[in-house]
């Protein structure tokens, strides 16, 4: 058995182990012989069989007359006598630092220009390996490692060894021959293998250097690998406005589908990211039509501005029934009430949908968007002029069912159904999944369908699943408020802040008085510790707020001054928001969840749990999501009232907060 103390070839003593992977281990030694700090690797039992002794050092021997400043150098290998069998190692020159995985799930992303350095770093050293014949094929985050301001490249050779050997079948131990997060398409489907599958996965990791997450996801290698082989490439600009036209170019291109659509060299490749891109990219004709659209989206719907709505519920609507122009501009101007998420601007959206049905009853998108106001005036505690809270529920069930008669092969009409049916039972998921799998089976353009996917999922605990589909709300509509601001909640709710940063601002830059936008970027900005951004963001929701949601703001800011340590100010404002909390019969859930966050702030966790307790019903799913995800409950999650609290805790085998 390998311990520390275990002395290699009477000269590397075994000192501590640093990590383990699906090939090796790798170890702190002493080298004996000159006083120095060694890497050793030494392959795991199993491969070690299958691939054979000899043809595993002839491989690191090949490697090891790699020379660049890149490139961990190899210093010695040889073979370890132990219980389990004859293990091959090899040390190499120990390096104080961290891989760039480690950064990424440390920062989530990483800046344009330091991002750019270490992928022309890693392509000098790739390039070097190239001209001597050796192709490194698992190049990936864990396999760059950052030390000392310099950027190497580890792991040549072991991919290589494994190739046409026993090891290439091992299926028990979860090998594969490569990454398939950032394998080529060529390679993942064991097709002819060169250069130009290092160059693939380099852009891969650049990707997600820039975007947060590589460009093809999937719950499976199977999924990854077909995504690849049926879907280009996502631009980067949406997910990071700052990145130049040359890098995405250069990066799209390197990630083509075909080989021979990629940069002949990973050279070119680096020096493409530093050139303009004039004409230099060779694209197939469905590449070239999916980039238009991709960039012409954004640009059509601002010059258009609402050309979709009319297209959506316009003369071809599945009803037959054709509006007059009176009626689109009630419904029009409805939504964008609506859309607004105050409660003037709701309470003005429900007066708008109901003069456009006094106009034109047979007109659906009316009634289902007068259902979907009495949802949220509901949900969030809204006053409805006229109509007692109790009644919202059974006037947005009416307006739904109405609109379901009116036309039963209506989007519109499945997704409000969708959205009713979860205010009526929030604990119940079975209902909300059939109506939204028929409303994206008739309008998969739908972003708001999207957007309640999202929720769907987040609401069970599996926040990725949910984020990609806030992603997909986003794609299918470029200017969807709701879907760019649950976009930055949803990366709040993981911790990549960055990201939350970038999606909370996008949505303000297309709507500067957008609600949920401005707290949004404020709660963001006091989990970076921005806290005068955070005090600004927050100000601005105070002025734009009224009723609940003034409330709800106030308490936002109660926590920034909390966190920036200013308790007296903090206490002074908590006690406003509490007297006007308390005024809130039956109290809404948002309300609940904010208020409690600045008490735990300034340490008064029983009277911020009590706030939480008032609420019901408990298993409100939405109200589960906030307790397992908000970033506020960290230092009372393992605090058995509050853990009491989580009745719907994330399933095993989901990817939550």
């Amino acid at each position: 058995m390998t311990t520390p103390g275990l002395v290699l070839d009477e000269r590397y003593r075994l000192e501590r182990e640093l990590g383990r992977g699906g090939m090796a281990t790798v170890w702190l030694a002493r080298d004996l012989r000159h006083e120095r700090a060694v890497a050793i690797k030494i392959l795991h039992p199993e491969l070690a069989g299958a691939i054979g002794i000899d043809r595993f050092l002839r491989e690191i021997r090949l490697t090891a007359q790699l020379q660049h400043p890149n490139i961990v150098p190899i210093l010695d290998s040889g073979v370890l006598e132990a219980p389990e069998g004859r293990l091959p190692w090899y040390a190499m020159s120990f390096l104080e630092g961290e891989s760039l995985r480690a950064r990424l799930a440390r920062e989530g992303q990483i800046g344009v220009e330091e991002a750019l350095a270490i992928t022309e770093a890693a392509a000098g050293a790739l390039s070097t390996a190239h001209q001597q014949g050796i192709v490194h094929r698992d190049i990936k985050p864990e396999n760059i490692f950052l030390s000392g301001g310099r950027v190497f490249v580890v792991d040549f050779g072991i991919a290589k060894a494994l190739l046409g050997s026993d090891a290439e079948k091992l299926t028990s131990t979860g090998l594969a021959i490569g990454t398939p997060a950032y394998m080529s398409p060529e390679q993942g489907f064991g097709g002819q293998v060169d250069a130009r599958t290092d160059q693939y996965a380099l852009a891969t990791v650049l990707y997600e250097m820039l975007a947060g997450d590589p460009p093809f996801g999937g719950s499976t290698a199977q999924a990854i690998m077909a995504r690849r082989l049926t879907e280009p490439a996502r631009s980067l600009t949406p997910v990071r406005s700052t990145v130049p036209p040359a890098v995405e170019s250069a990066v799209l291109r390197a990630l083509e589908r075909a080989p021979a659509d990629r940069f002949p060299e990973i050279r070119t490749f680096a020096a493409a990211l530093r050139s303009a891109p004039t004409g230099q990219r060779a694209v197939t004709p469905a590449r070239t039509g999916w980039r238009r659209l991709a960039w012409a989206l954004p640009v059509a719907a601002l010059i258009l501005g609402g050309w979709w709505l009319a297209t959506k519920t316009g003369s071809g609507a599945a009803s037959g029934h054709v509006p007059d122009s009176i009626t689109l501009d009630l419904y029009r101007r409805a939504v964008r009430s609506y859309d607004s998420r105050r409660p003037g601007g709701v309470a003005e959206a429900i007066a708008l949908f109901k003069s456009g049905i006094a106009h034109d009853s047979l007109y659906p998108p009316l009634w289902s968007g007068l259902a979907k106001a009495y949802v949220r005036s509901y949900q969030r505690g809204f006053v409805v002029p006229g109509v007692p809270h109790p009644r919202l529920v059974e006037e947005g069930l009416f307006a739904a069912e109405r609109a379901l008669t009116l036309d039963s092969l209506s989007a519109e009409s499945w997704l409000t159904q969708a959205t009713l049916t979860q205010m009526v039972d929030p604990v119940e998921l079975a209902p909300v999944h059939r109506a939204l799998s028929r409303a994206t089976a008739l309008d998969s353009t739908l972003a708001e369908a999207w957007h309640q996917w999202a929720l769907y999922y987040s609401h069970q605990g599996d926040l990725a699943r949910g984020v990609e589909m806030w992603r997909r709300s986003v794609r299918v509509n470029p200017r969807y408020l709701q879907g760019l601001a649950f976009m930055g909640l949803g990366h709040y709710w993981q911790g990549r802040l960055d990201s939350a940063a970038f999606w909370a601002d996008s949505s303000l830059a297309l709507e500067s008085n957008y609600l949920l936008g401005r707290t949004t970027a404020g709660y963001v900005a006091i989990e970076r510790g921005d806290h005068a951004r955070a005090e600004a963001a927050l100000d601005a929701a105070i002025r734009l707020s009224t009723d609940v949601e003034l409330v709800n703001a106030l308490a936002g800011m109660a926590l920034a001054y909390a966190r920036a340590g200013r308790r007296g100010e903090a206490r002074a404002l908590l006690r406003t928001v509490d007297s006007m909390a308390l005024t809130q019969q039956p109290l809404n859930s948002h309300t609940a969840v904010y208020v409690s966050h600045p008490h735990i702030a300034l340490g008064d966790h029983a009277q911020g749990l009590a706030w939480l307790q008032r609420y019901r019903p408990l298993g409100d799913r939405h109200f589960q999501l906030h307790l397992r995800c908000d970033p506020p409950y960290v230092t009372v999650r393992s605090l058995p009232a509050f853990r009491a609290m989580l009745v719907i805790p994330a399933p095993a085998g989901t990817a939550g907060c």
